[in-house]
């Protein structure tokens, strides 16, 4: 009989003798193999996954508009769901500039930094579609070029364009590419962030408005909407 078989037979022997440490061993080894994979796990994709989630949350606190008092814009059912977050620290610049007053008017421009990310966003784009290669057909391409420069121009158009005005009986929305909208203060019942930096106004007839999110004096804005939100609800 040879080394090997000899050495073979005793471990059998052993197994056969000492069945509960064997056993002990084989769930030991078991546990050091799935406390590894565990470990692994935890470090590279729990981690940095939760720590990613944190620096998002923290930059999204940042940049929201906020009222006198810090409250933020509770999200719609729909944006938490799809757990829409906006993190724009480039549009959210110029938030804190006052709107203009026109009369009595407060007039609400698009911040500098929407502009100038729309205006970046809108080129990248259409610069892939003119020098990458998206494997359509040529004659297709002559359709699809056009209509997504088209589009683009519209975004910034819309995005120039905006304006939001509110005096002391009324708020209006409007810009070259959307229809004048209106909404009453004392029917104001709701403000919400439905994500993609839009917040959505709505009256107590059941009218809705989508007005852009970064706007100059949004701060001031919210802080006169959620005090007659929070009055009609008191009164009611």
């Amino acid at each position: 009989m040879s080394e090997d078989e000899q050495a073979i037979l005793w471990l059998v022997s052993a197994v056969m003798e000492n069945p509960l440490i064997v056993a002990g061993l084989l769930v030991a080894i078991c546990a050091a193999i799935l406390l590894l994979i565990g470990g692994y796990i935890l470090l590279f994709h729990v981690l940095p996954a939760m720590a990613a989630r944190a620096v998002a949350r923290k930059l999204e606190d940042v940049t929201a508009p906020k009222d006198a008092s810090g409250r933020r814009v509770e999200r719609t059912l729909g944006a938490k769901f799809m757990g829409q977050r906006d993190i724009a620290p480039l549009a959210s610049r110029g938030m804190a500039r006052a709107a203009e007053d026109s009369l009595g008017t407060k007039v609400m421009r698009t911040t500098w930094g929407m502009r100038l990310s729309t205006v970046a966003l809108g080129g990248a784009a259409v610069a892939a579609l003119l020098f990458m290669d998206m494997g359509l057909d040529p004659q297709v391409m002559l359709f699809v070029q056009p209509a997504a420069i088209g589009a683009g121009l519209l975004g910034i158009a819309h995005v120039f364009s905006f304006e939001m005005r509110y005096d002391r009986d009324v708020i209006v929305s409007q810009s070259l590419i959307q229809f004048r909208r209106e909404i009453a203060w004392h029917d104001l019942v709701d403000i919400r962030d439905e994500g993609q930096g839009v917040f959505r106004l709505r009256a107590a007839d059941g009218k809705k408005m989508r007005v852009q999110k970064y706007l100059t004096g949004m701060n001031d804005f919210l802080t006169r909407a959620h005090g007659v939100i929070d009055g009609r609800g008191a009164r009611a």
